[in-house]
């Protein structure tokens, strides 16, 4: 089947945000699976067919981890610039989704190396948090700390394990908004804002680039904020936000106004570095913008836009 993607930004604009399960296989070590790949591809096909134009968005968390383990290990010094590894992950799975994509939909899809805008005294970059990458061993963390990069200790099953962290700065803007737009206008399907965006700061007029990652889902509502999305969706591996996640009582929400989502995130019952970021994600895009965002699976995301799957975050 021919989805129409004629060019018209009078079209109704949707960002689709994937997690890693729109991508990946889960038992796959986080390789990129061909067939989870091709069911995205399938999805912005029913997108495209519903009349909306689309802009894709995706995380690279294994990816980056991968790519500088194998960097470390011939000591590469591009190790240790997680600006640059963003920047080749982007092309890396932007070209598998984009060949999918174009494979199905026969549409023009376009991927662009997109740079996010982070303040240079974001209080992140005093306080690296965010672990990135695989579990390391002792000589594998030097390696890193000689490089200048903060390494958190853990205990796993009684050993000893390193992890690498990093600052996650709050994103402001979006350095090819303009020419993410005009590829919309010209009816092509976009990737953009791969793994939360490569992180640069203003300097002297231009962009330098920075050691840190951006949380993907806010550099994605904040893209669905600047091009005016009609719809803003997180693809992830559960079906709806849960109350009570992992017990017993778990159950769906299915409807959140952005007061009750924001007091959900400031009573923290929702989980830090998995839900919570999806949840103020959708709810920054939705006061912004007074449009609907939702959070769901890929299998249900069709159910979900008639209103029978997902949660849906409206203005009230």
């Amino acid at each position: 089947m021919v989805y129409s993607c004629s060019p018209n930004m009078s079209k109704r604009v949707a960002v689709v945000a994937l997690g890693g399960n729109a991508i990946e296989d889960p038992s796959g070590g986080g390789k990129p699976d061909a067939a989870r790949i091709m069911f995205t591809a399938q999805i912005v096909g029913f997108l495209l067919g519903e009349g909306y134009s689309v802009v894709v968005t995706h995380g690279n968390g294994p990816q980056v981890g991968e790519l500088q383990a194998a960097l470390l290990k011939v000591g590469s010094p591009l190790a240790s610039r997680l600006d640059l590894l963003v920047a080749m992950t982007q092309g890396e799975i932007g070209q598998l989704l984009a060949e999918s994509i174009r494979s199905v939909t026969r549409a023009e899809c376009v991927v662009v190396l997109t740079s996010v805008v982070v303040s240079k005294d974001d209080p992140a970059f005093s306080k690296p948090t965010k672990p990135i990458g695989r579990y390391l061993d002792e000589v594998e963390s030097a390696a890193l700390v000689r490089q200048g990069l903060s390494v958190r200790e853990l205990r796993v099953d009684g050993h000893r394990v390193y992890r690498q962290v990093v600052p996650s700065p709050s994103p402001i803007d979006v350095v090819e908004l303009q020419s993410i737009r005009v590829l919309l206008e010209q009816g092509s399907v976009v990737i953009a804002c791969g793994g939360g965006g490569i992180p640069v700061i203003r300097v002297n007029g231009g962009f330098t680039g920075v050691n840190a990652v951006i949380d993907k889902d806010l550099a994605s509502g904040l893209l669905a904020e600047k091009l005016g999305a009609t719809l803003f969706i997180i693809l992830t591996s559960v079906d709806a936000v849960m109350m009570d996640y992992g017990r017993p009582s778990q159950r769906p929400i299915p409807r959140l106004s952005v007061s009750q989502a924001e007091r959900l995130l400031s009573e923290g019952v929702l989980e830090e570095g998995s839900m919570a970021p999806k949840v103020l994600a959708c709810a920054k895009y939705t006061r912004a913008t007074k449009n609907d965002s939702l959070i769901t699976s890929p299998e249900r995301l069709r159910d979900a836009l008639k209103g029978f799957a997902g949660t849906r975050i409206v203005e009230a």
